[in-house]
């Protein structure tokens, strides 16, 4: 079974191990145990039992490495030595060792096993989004979303591990320092239960303290984001620039104010944990022979009791910031996923990438759509035919509405209004793949992706045929199935993109302003010798240009202004 099915159905074993921490998957909340109940009802698991019995076997050696030391350390107090306890010493370290390196190898890799399956389903239901539920969730929300988080909930996983470990060790070593003391043991206990419980009197001022630090860390990195891609305006404009830096000061400052409210409050909460460790020590030194008479002998071994006890506290203490901060991330995933889900589930069933019978006609009667926000822009009563082997061009200013007229006939968005019918067909709201298979594009805002996805070896001939067509397939490597677009102009990669597209061999070619980055004579030959070429094989073209010079190379245009076509724009081209 793949790891994604698992979560799916019956919980692996990563997910037992987040929920001990706080995992929140609403999927799984029917089945999620609780940290209590997973502690002490995961025991039908064989995976969290056998990482049990191995932190058992971690705890336990400790403990006797321990036992070994006072012992020996006897021995040699009364002149005597034991070859078997140097032995028996040197193997409990070799199988310490052995069984704390495993139980992190073992528990951090089924995690990570478990948020590769939520990564993979997430990014499938982000595949099954619409554009228009991309911007709505925005950019970096996204990126967050299916990379950053799980980047920062990975970092605590071995921290964690190794604090849950030295939890139990903590446990064998208390009842062994029970053995010696019951008063040493009583300290301890204290000291332990003061951190405890003033980690839980603190933990919400430390989750708002990181969500503060969150919301700064996401305006610095859009302005740190507007510094790159606004570069030229800020370095031609010194007022535009001083004030965009104070900008930045002001909100790294926030991000910084932020980050070390948190920190501050997991120093004081490490400084006041290993300050009662080592009051704690000094207690047995200089307060227990005044309380209980104990031998010098016996305060030498519940010392070395104490110091070893000393790391295991340090550990739980460090561990309570990075369940803070892991609970934080899984979170922010369990959100997301949570908000990905519900907006992709409200598509179609249909996501097959099956292809759809020949293109004859599509038709718009009425269509609307309206972007989100108030007072936001829509095009409104759009009825247009586009039949098969024509080319259409669509002109109209900025603003006016022609790129989401495109993404609207694509499916990229859904319409609001209307009806759209294809080859008589009517098509729902959203529109299943079958009907996206008919388009090929190259939008305004067109990515040229590393590598040439969906083209088999039929498809990368065709592609290093147009490439060359388009005169630009000396600009990138030999093997095509790599592509840097880095070092191209603007105009260049837009050759590019047409070339991909036009390789996919899909029934309709959109194209957004294609010709404008494009040098005299390419412009020339792209109206009248590329169109001609891709109508004559049968290819509908929906362009939209405003290359007034070439309006006589399409056989109809349509113009478009403030959201509306205009009376006369669907008139045949005389």
């Amino acid at each position: 079974m793949r790891q994604d099915d698992k979560v799916e159905g019956s919980l692996s074993l990563g997910d037992r191990l987040l929920a001990l921490f706080g995992e929140t998957r609403a999927h799984a909340k029917a089945r999620r145990p609780s940290v209590w109940s997973g502690l002490f009802g995961c025991l039908d698991d064989g995976g969290i039992f056998n990482l049990s019995l191995v932190a058992l076997l971690s705890a336990v050696c400790g403990t006797t490495v321990l036992l070994l030391l006072n012992a020996e350390a006897r021995e040699v107090e009364y002149h005597g030595y034991s070859d078997l306890m140097a032995f028996a010493f040197l193997a409990l370290l070799v199988v310490y060792r052995w069984s704390q390196n495993y139980l992190i190898r073992e528990a951090t890799q089924e995690i990570e096993l478990a948020l590769h399956a939520r990564r993979l389903a997430t990014t499938r239901n982000v595949l099954r989004l619409s554009l228009e539920d991309v911007q709505t969730l925005g950019l970096r929300s996204v990126i967050d979303g299916i990379g950053a988080h799980y980047g920062t909930l990975s970092q605590t996983l071995v921290p964690i591990v190794a604090g849950a470990e030295g939890v139990v060790l903590l446990v064998f070593m208390s009842g062994y320092l029970v053995v010696l003391s019951p008063m040493a043991a009583a300290l301890t206990s204290a000291v332990v239960v003061l951190t405890v419980a003033g980690f839980l009197a603190s933990r919400t001022r430390l989750d708002e303290d990181m969500s503060q630090a969150v919301r700064s860390e996401d305006a610095f990195r859009e302005l740190a984001e507007g510094l790159v891609r606004g570069k030229k305006e800020l370095r031609l404009n010194p007022d535009k620039r001083a004030a965009f830096q104070n900008d930045m000061i002001e909100r790294s400052e926030e991000l910084a104010m932020g980050r070390s409210n948190a920190a501050a409050h997991f120093a004081a909460m490490l400084a006041t944990g290993n300050s009662a460790s080592y009051l704690m020590a000094g207690a047995v030194v200089f307060i227990m022979p005044l309380i209980t008479g104990v031998e010098q002998s016996d305060i030498s071994r519940i010392v070395v009791a104490v110091i070893f006890l000393l790391g295991p506290i340090s550990s739980v203490v460090q561990t309570f910031q990075q369940v803070t901060t892991a609970r934080f991330a899984l979170a922010e995933i369990a959100a997301f996923q949570d908000q990905v889900e519900a907006l992709a589930n409200r598509h179609d069933a249909d996501q097959s990438n099956g292809r759809v019978p020949e293109f004859q006609e599509l038709r718009l009667n009425g269509v609307s759509y309206t972007h989100a926000g108030e007072n936001a822009f829509s095009i409104r009563d759009i009825d247009l035919t586009l039949r098969k082997g024509e080319i259409l061009f669509v002109t109209g200013g900025n603003g006016s509405g022609k790129t989401t007229l495109l993404r609207v006939i694509t499916g990229l968005y859904p319409h609001h209004d209307g009806v759209i019918q294809m080859n008589g067909l009517r098509l729902a709201q959203y529109p299943p793949q079958s009907y996206r298979n008919l388009f090929a594009s190259v939008f305004s805002d067109f990515h040229v992706f590393q590598h040439p996805y969906g083209l088999d070896e039929a498809g990368l001939e065709r592609l290093d045929r147009w490439l060359v067509e388009f005169d630009i397939r000396h600009k990138l490597g030999a093997d095509l199935r790599s592509i840097d677009a880095n070092a191209l102009s603007t105009g260049q990669k837009k050759r590019v993109g047409l070339a991909l597209a036009l390789a996919e061999q899909r029934q309709i070619l959109i194209v957004d302003e294609w010709a404008a980055d494009q040098d005299p004579s390419t412009r020339k030959r792209f109206y009248h010798e590329i169109l001609p070429r891709l109508k004559a094989d049968g290819l509908t073209i929906l362009a939209v240009t405003h290359d007034d010079s070439y309006f006589d190379c399409c056989d109809r245009r349509l113009h478009m202004a403030e959201g509306r076509i205009t009376e006369d724009s669907e008139a045949w081209r005389q």
